[in-house]
């Protein structure tokens, strides 16, 4: 997790144009079907980090180990952290009204000296954004954050990825939600024996039963199948 943040923030110092995503079997579940979501998160400059127990599992089952369980809601307050220490600019793109300045404001409450580039919410055009990208760029920011959930985020920042001029850019999700106080995350012991994904089922069951009771499984086929047929890529 570490390294992972300091590779994000060196390029933004650096000013390096990378986008950074998090991949957990949802993610992989839908880009197995999306072309284009699949070509975002293998584009050139993209980095993308495993996050959750059944990446965990795919890799056991490759016999690739993951190295470590690199999701952005726990690496969101390191990250803001690191970028106040190194004076870079912060842009909270995304979630519902209100929900990222009070994400922004909690980060700014652990870390007075986080430079916040700019707030604005997730409820605009996606495909006609002239003016929000616009927008994006005045800010001057190091490292874009864009919460619209998967697949929404990483396709829009490949789409946009030549009219931003923020060097970094990111797809963080929901994890605005946790951080502004909206939703309960899942208590240090639970997510330390990786059962996250069944407290969040019990939390908000009717939205989430069929990325988890379905969409899981068929992950674990999908990686099993992939590793019968001899795939090595």
């Amino acid at each position: 997790m570490h390294e992972a943040v300091e590779e994000i923030c060196a390029a933004a110092a650096n000013a390096e144009r990378r986008s950074f995503f998090f991949a957990n079997a949802d993610c992989l579940n839908i880009a197995a079907q999306s072309a284009d979501y699949h070509d975002a998160l293998r584009a050139p400059g993209v980095k993308v980090y495993a996050d959750g127990i059944g990446v965990r599992l795919a890799g056991w089952i490759s016999r690739r180990p993951v190295a470590a369980n690199v999701n952005g809601t726990d690496m969101f307050p390191l990250l803001c952290e690191r970028a106040a220490q190194r004076g870079l600019r912060v842009f909270f793109l995304g979630a519902a009204a209100g929900v990222a300045r009070r994400a922004a404001d909690e980060m700014l409450a652990r870390y007075p000296d986080l430079k916040v580039a700019g707030v604005r919410d997730g409820f605009f055009d996606h495909e006609n954004c002239d003016d929000v990208l616009d927008e994006v760029n005045r800010a001057q920011a190091h490292i874009l954050m864009v919460a619209f959930g998967a697949p929404r985020q990483e396709l829009f920042i490949h789409r946009c990825a030549e009219r931003l001029t923020a060097p970094v850019r990111m797809g963080v999700g929901g994890l605005f939600d946790f951080y502004s106080g909206d939703k309960p995350r899942a208590p240090r012991w639970v997510r330390r024996v990786c059962l996250e994904w069944a407290w969040r089922l019990a939390v908000e069951p009717r939205r989430l039963w069929r990325r988890y009771l379905v969409g899981n499984p068929l992950f674990l086929a999908r990686v099993v199948l992939w590793q019968l047929r001899g795939r090595n890529r």
